[in-house]
């Protein structure tokens, strides 16, 4: 490569780089974790609830950090001890402004009212700044047409 390929490499690569930053300000921010998520964010709902399982998913603005990140979820039958834990990994995707969480709760009670709460983690164990009030769902009666098989 001669001297003058090279300069003219080196001012495409700057003036790309300069205008990416000022056309997706949102791609540098989620990978940085410069914006932090608010406690609001989290407001989880129950994606489907049959009699022995559930699925739980919530959307946050993008915690940024590592790029693995656990999904938890704290519940129980009773509000003041929400004493089991489901967790489930999730990767973000840094050029997305916000990230979805999805944790299946297993070995559920049939016809039974759970409390929970959500959270979530990085990779290295740091706690993102997200968490949700508490919430309930009950389970199903048990299904009559499998019960029997």
């Amino acid at each position: 490569m001669t001297r003058a390929n090279g300069s003219r490499l080196m001012i495409t690569i700057s003036v790309i780089a300069v205008g990416l930053s000022f056309l997706q300000p949102r791609l540098a921010c989620a990978f940085e974790g410069s914006r932090p998520a608010q406690v609001d964010d989290a407001t989880p709902m129950v994606e489907s609830a049959a009699d022995t399982f559930a699925f739980i998913r919530w959307t946050t603005r993008n915690p940024g950090g590592t790029i693995l990140h656990y999904a938890i979820v704290r519940y129980g039958t009773d509000p003041n001890h929400l004493d089991l834990t489901a967790v489930s990994p999730t990767r973000i995707n840094p050029a997305h402004p916000d990230m979805v969480f999805r944790v299946r709760m297993n070995d559920l009670q049939p016809d039974t009212t759970y409390y929970y709460k959500v959270s979530s983690t990085q990779a290295d164990g740091t706690s993102d700044p997200v968490t949700s009030s508490m919430r309930q769902f009950k389970t199903r009666p048990v299904d009559q047409m499998s019960a029997g098989k």
